[in-house]
């Protein structure tokens, strides 16, 4: 682009080194921020699953600025939060952008520099590629925060996670037992907002899982063998 080009050839003066120290090519991209310059591997055949490092480069665009060129001045660092994080203290992780921070850049150019090189330095480089302890199901982790999170005097007791291979495939749960001791099991059947809730192996209701009030209120009169109109057996 060539509103940023000036601050891209600096930026490739001074950074070029620690750049092929850490095996990365830059990229760009225009978004809400503004035209953020982000850090892949230099090998996509080598490396399928995007990896990339959490820290990138957001200039002020132009509509922004009424500047010819960007500038130094309106630009932040981006440290993107994008790793596996424990549910709970089920055992499994759940990977996924849980946000980013923004950082001013310091306004001496030489302060400038050693900073964007330290962060480059010190920011965890994001990995892309699953491993077998991690959930899937985003409405999976939701769902169990919102369950997990309940007050003392209501929290379902021994609540955990599962994950079982099926005829449909590999089906995430959340599971606990009622109050007769029975195994309640949550299934979320992949990304297509579609779940089944099971009392000891025999399905009693489906839900939608994009709605989390919805599945703790299903859970915790599940948990109290309340079968009202909303869940029916079969």
């Amino acid at each position: 682009m060539r509103y940023i080009i000036n601050r891209m050839i600096e930026f490739r003066d001074h950074m070029a080194p620690i750049l092929k120290e850490l095996n990365l090519r830059a990229c760009t991209q225009k978004n809400d921020s503004g035209i953020e310059v982000y850090f892949v591997v230099r090998d996509k055949k080598a490396d399928p699953f995007l990896s990339h490092s959490s820290v990138s480069l957001v200039f002020e665009d132009r509509e922004e600025t009424n500047l010819t060129d960007a500038a130094w001045d309106r630009a932040y660092l981006r440290i993107e939060q994008h790793e596996p994080r424990p549910v709970g203290d089920t055992g499994w992780f759940h990977h996924r952008f849980w946000g980013a921070v923004f950082l001013d850049l310091p306004a001496d150019p030489e302060t400038m520099w050693a900073f964007i090189e330290k962060n480059f330095q010190e920011q965890p480089f994001i990995t892309m590629e699953r491993n077998p302890t991690e959930i899937q199901s985003e409405h999976l982790v939701d769902a169990f925060n919102e369950l997990d999170g309940l007050p003392e005097y209501s929290r379902i007791e021994g609540l955990g996670i599962d994950r079982q291979l099926t005829n449909k495939g590999y089906v995430e749960s959340i599971v606990f037992e009622d109050s007769q001791g029975r195994e309640i099991r949550l299934q979320f059947l992949g990304d297509g907002g579609k779940g089944e809730a099971h009392v000891d192996g025999e399905k009693v209701v489906e839900f939608n899982t994009h709605f989390e009030d919805d599945i703790l209120r299903m859970a915790l009169a599940l948990r109290d063998c309340n079968y009202d109109s909303r869940f029916l057996r079969k």
